[in-house]
């Protein structure tokens, strides 16, 4: 073969060795997700399940706020009330697993299942664990009017007067209300309840003598508790408030054991890759730990906490059955 006509052949195989091989390339970064190290490369969506307002959309803005300083990106909060939050729930649970749709939700993701059967979304299934971000204090507070001052004094009154003693709630199946029977439940006592539509209506009942008992955010009364407009009795947690450390738990003030965190907690659609997963966890719990941060949250009746992925699904394992028994022991029934 002519040695002009061999040189130029080859130089044709090359060519053509090349395109393949860079159509090869582009075909396979297509066929690939983006690498976890470009998250996040556009805005974030952190969608609550409740209307604006309250301490699980503060929370999610404060949050948003602080991550979107930290990666450049937009982390918007997207409310999606109704259903007792089982809209925006399920929303995340259909989301594609990618990074950009997250779940900031109350302890609400627990109870519901327990009060319905038919929920759209399943928790352990649909959900990967990112954080349990934060807790909001709840204490037992009782009207002024209320004789008995004490843990002991007062259960000792509910036994002596079953049904006397009236408690207002933020409706049925709501956290004020499992909140109270799971009490009602470890103190073996009877109690009167009044369900209202929200946590505020719930105060000025109090203040005004006309409900005896709740349990409430700490934050929605404590400018209540100087004056002795509303007592506080304990706190529900398992560990005392930086809001009023003189309030003793529970379990100090005489019922051991008993013990009821509400959190904020946040998570991804199952799928999620780890990375991304690790990523949020690790900025998240060292939001937590700064102070300013903290104060921001604190301001607002919120205690930063940040936990490991495995902490807060161990959480999740527990609080579903616990709360499911409850409903049951109750006979609570969702409207």
């Amino acid at each position: 073969m002519n040695i002009r006509k061999t040189s130029s052949l080859r130089r044709m195989l090359t060519l053509l060795a090349c395109a393949a091989a860079a159509m090869a390339v582009t075909h396979t970064a297509q066929a690939q997700p983006a690498a976890a190290g470009a998250w996040p490369d556009r805005p974030v969506k952190l969608i609550v399940p409740f209307p604006p307002g309250g301490g699980n959309d503060a929370f999610a803005r404060e949050l948003g706020n602080a991550l979107q300083k930290k990666f450049g990106q937009a982390f918007v909060v997207d409310n999606r009330a109704g259903a007792s939050g089982n809209i925006g729930i399920s929303a995340v649970a259909k989301s594609p697993p990618d990074g950009y749709t997250l779940l900031v939700v109350s302890n609400t993701l627990v109870t519901n299942p327990g009060l319905s059967a038919q929920v759209p979304y399943d928790v352990y299934k649909d959900f990967v664990p990112i954080t349990l971000a934060a807790g909001l204090p709840v204490a037992l507070v009782t009207s002024p009017e209320v004789v008995p001052k004490t843990l002991p004094a007062l259960i000792s009154y509910a036994k002596a007067n079953p049904g006397k003693l009236s408690y207002g709630t933020a409706g049925v199946g709501s956290p004020h209300h499992l909140t109270t029977e799971y009490f009602a439940s470890r103190a073996g006592v009877s109690l009167l309840h009044v369900p209202f539509k929200g946590q505020g209506q719930i105060v000025p009942e109090i203040v005004a003598g006309r409900v005896d008992m709740a349990f409430l955010a700490i934050s929605s009364v404590i400018q209540f508790m100087p004056s002795g407009k509303v007592r506080a009795i304990a706190i529900a947690g398992a560990q005392r408030s930086a809001l009023a450390p003189e309030l003793p738990t529970l379990a100090e003030a005489g019922l051991p054991g008993a013990n009821v965190d509400w959190w904020l907690g946040v998570l991804a659609p199952t799928g999620t890759p780890a990375d991304i997963v690790q990523k949020l966890n690790a900025e998240i719990v060292a939001l937590c730990k700064q102070p300013e941060f903290r104060a921001r949250l604190a301001a607002q009746g919120i205690d930063a906490i940040g936990s490991t992925p495995e902490a807060f699904a161990a959480v999740l394992r527990d609080e579903i059955p616990r709360w499911t028994q409850v409903v049951k022991t109750a006979g609570i029934k969702q409207q």
